[in-house]
């Protein structure tokens, strides 16, 4: 990908539930790829999205940290 520049396709292909994280992780790497999620059995999904949910919380956690805070904020300003 480095010898090709910007002329090259990539496809990255996981499971279903890593797709969304996946595909954050790949652009903030300057990949210009495609993600592709295979099908993921129907009993691992509860676990598999929470795992998920948690992990791109603590990937960006400054981002979350300063949403909660402002959303803290808001409502106790609004209940003086």
């Amino acid at each position: 990908m480095d010898e090709r520049g910007t002329g090259y396709r990539c496809a990255i292909v996981t499971n279903g539930f890593h797709a969304f994280r996946t595909a954050i992780i790949a652009r903030s790497m300057g990949i210009d790829a495609h993600v592709l999620g295979s099908p993921t059995a129907s009993y691992f999904r509860p676990s598999a999205t929470m795992r998920e949910f948690a992990a791109v919380v603590l990937h960006h956690r400054w981002v979350h940290l300063a949403v909660c805070l402002f959303l803290a904020l808001t409502c106790w300003l609004i209940l003086l």
